[in-house]
């Protein structure tokens, strides 16, 4: 969560709180510059900038809540001292903490420990959801399917969100975790990212997180026979294949939308709608209704924003990142393959669920 931002001397400083690792981070133009813990009511971060070389940010959040005095020390230059507004979304947290009898400090002054504490209980109410959600999965796909399969497609799914999860905060953005939805799967919350590569690495992820567990629980088969083991690792084979289709926003859509928007090459763009047009008929035509509603909303993300200028978009990728980031994504999927051929060469129980699937 961002607690306020100015500009000072051509860039863009950015303070933001961390409140599930606890941490208050410097971002300068959108890179991370400084980490400490969530300090008190008078925070400072002393940081190396290529530009102004050793620095030094230091604020503290006024009495009344809703404002911060900062200093900026940069190099020999004079300093800057100035005052801006909290974010939006640290005032809300501000009213809310007019409605709870949070203990203050001494003096009165508002700080950024009892912002803390208000985040650590909304914290534990979406906790609360997203167990709530957890077990209202389980619940569904036990009535849809058997209790077996139903844990072994929620371990896969909470494995896959949280590969997503660990890449956003790789790279300093804040997340609220994930959350799973009855019929819809999951879903990994947090602010966009900055970059191609970015958006790209976090779609990644998820299905590298569950290529990993696929191996793992194969392995095991193999060594136990264990037959939740073996519907582990076919599940999560055929999900995570099924989730690197070229479907905007499945996982797969995402990967090649960031690859497309990086050149905006239109022969690429035509080639991508193809494709979700071919995609759309089989859906169509197997019954998965849901996945043509996400197809046509895919379809339309793509087109309004490809109007737009790359400047006004996020960074693009870099030649040798394409071809990277290319090889990367058809080498996932070609795993997944050769996987799920082992594990239906092989009779591995859960298998079959997969080839039914397929030859339907």
């Amino acid at each position: 969560m961002e607690l306020f931002s100015f500009d000072a001397q051509g860039r863009h400083f950015a303070v933001m709180l961390d409140f599930d690792l606890r941490l208050e981070r410097l971002v300068i133009d959108q890179s991370l510059t400084s980490v400490k813990p969530l300090g008190e009511a008078t925070s400072v971060h002393v940081f190396e900038d290529g530009q102004f070389g050793r620095s030094q940010l230091s604020f503290s959040v006024n009495s009344d809540a809703q404002s911060v005095d900062y200093q900026l020390q940069t190099g020999s230059a004079a300093a800057i001292a100035a005052t801006a507004e909290l974010s939006e979304q640290a005032k809300l947290m501000v009213v809310a903490s007019s409605k709870e009898s949070v203990p203050q400090r001494k003096g009165g002054g508002f700080n950024l420990v009892t912002l803390g504490g208000i985040a650590f209980k909304l914290l534990q109410t979406a906790k609360v959801i997203k167990v709530a959600l957890i077990g209202a999965s389980v619940a569904v796909y036990s009535v849809i399917f058997t209790v077996e399969f139903a844990l072994a497609l929620v371990a896969v799914l909470i494995f896959h969100e949280y590969g997503h999860v660990r890449a956003m905060k790789k790279f300093g953005i804040p997340t609220k975790g994930f959350y799973l939805i009855p019929f819809l799967g999951g879903i990994a919350v947090g602010d966009k990212a900055k970059t191609q590569w970015e958006s790209l690495y976090i779609s990644m992820m998820g299905p590298v997180y569950g290529l990993i567990m696929t191996v793992i629980f194969y392995v095991i088969y193999l060594v136990t026979e264990s037959h939740f083991c073996g519907l582990v690792a076919a599940t999560s084979a055929f999900l995570n294949l099924l989730n690197l289709l070229p479907i905007h926003p499945l996982d797969g859509g995402q990967v090649i939308k960031s690859l497309v928007f990086s050149r905006r090459n239109k022969v690429a763009l035509f080639l991508f709608l193809g494709v979700s047009a071919v995609c759309l008929y089989a859906a169509w035509s197997i019954g998965f209704v849901f996945l043509c509603f996400f197809i046509v909303l895919g379809v339309m993300d793509i087109i309004f924003n490809w109007s737009m200028p790359i400047s006004a978009d996020m960074t693009p990728l870099k030649t040798y990142g394409i071809w990277f980031s290319l090889v990367w994504y058809l080498g996932v999927v070609l795993a997944f393959i050769a996987i799920i051929v082992l594990l239906v060469a092989a009779q591995v129980p859960g298998a079959e669920i997969v080839t039914k699937i397929l030859s339907s």
